[in-house]
């Protein structure tokens, strides 16, 4: 099996998540910057990686409605998918997964870790602990439910 990527879309940073090898656990690995650039980084961390499949936020509002944010992550979603139609990547499998509440969780959790206050303003590090949380989650949620 390879590892799942989990990845936090915005629309100026990308909070990137990787699991283990047996998708049981999450590990933040980084922010790339949603520019002209950010499709090869994915496909070059994918192929170091051993990706095989590829969990994307999807962010919904408390009542499961579509938001501005919903939309964006969907062309977002399209963009990924026509770009990783090709070979090697065609194989890779991409699906949405329910991110709500993932931000408040994840800043919560940074004040619970005690990082001092200067550091949690960096929205990196935000965005590295959501795409953590919502990869976490996803990978629970196949442990409980392998038919997913």
């Amino acid at each position: 099996m390879g590892k799942i990527l989990g990845i936090d879309h915005g629309s100026v940073r990308i909070g990137i998540a990787l699991s283990d090898d047996s998708a049981l656990i999450a590990f933040g690995r980084e922010v790339i910057l949603n520019d002209k650039n950010f499709i090869g980084k994915l496909k070059k961390i994918v192929s170091d990686e051993n990706v095989t499949q590829i969990i994307i936020g999807y962010p919904l509002s408390l009542k499961g409605n579509k938001t501005k944010q919903t939309e964006a992550v969907e062309s977002f979603e399209d963009l990924l998918r026509s770009s990783f139609a090709i070979t090697p990547f065609e194989n890779i499998t991409i699906t949405r997964w329910d991110e709500r509440f993932t931000s408040k969780m994840a800043a919560d959790s940074l004040i619970e870790s005690g990082m001092k206050k200067k550091k949690r303003r960096d929205k990196s590090n935000l965005d590295i602990v959501s795409a953590s949380l919502m990869l976490q989650s996803y990978l629970d949620s196949i442990k409980a439910n392998p038919d997913l």
